[in-house]
């Protein structure tokens, strides 16, 4: 089996008049929340684009753990897996890096990584 390697973050969903979603997802756990973090400056609410095409890199996260029932622009610590580790994407997602939570090019919150761990 292959080792998973996880942050644990610090996190906020928008609001829908934020440009968020109506709610956050309705559960946390389970891998089945998947979306992208952006690393960079968590008070941008616009994807980066040329045309069509978005300019960032997205790191694909699945949400492992977390509070069942978030309101939006409550702060909660969850536990994020990192779907494609050891890719070297991800050696930006260190403690105290901030970032953007996307749902395709759409900002729906933000966070900050406190720490990195693997299950081995």
């Amino acid at each position: 089996m292959n080792e998973l390697a996880y942050i644990e973050a610090e996190v906020k969903f928008l609001s829908e008049a934020e440009g968020g979603r109506k709610m956050p997802p309705p559960y946390f756990s389970g891998r089945d929340y998947r979306p992208h973090l952006v690393v960079g400056d968590p008070k941008q609410r616009k994807a980066i684009l040329a045309g069509n095409e978005i300019q960032e890199t997205y790191l694909g996260v699945a949400f492992s753990s977390g509070p069942e029932n978030v309101e939006p622009g409550e702060t909660f610590n969850a536990e994020l897996v990192l779907m494609y580790w050891p890719h070297p994407i991800y050696d930006s997602l260190v403690p105290g890096a901030t970032f953007t939570i996307r749902e395709g090019a759409q900002i729906v919150g933000y966070g900050k990584v406190k720490q990195i761990f693997t299950d081995g």
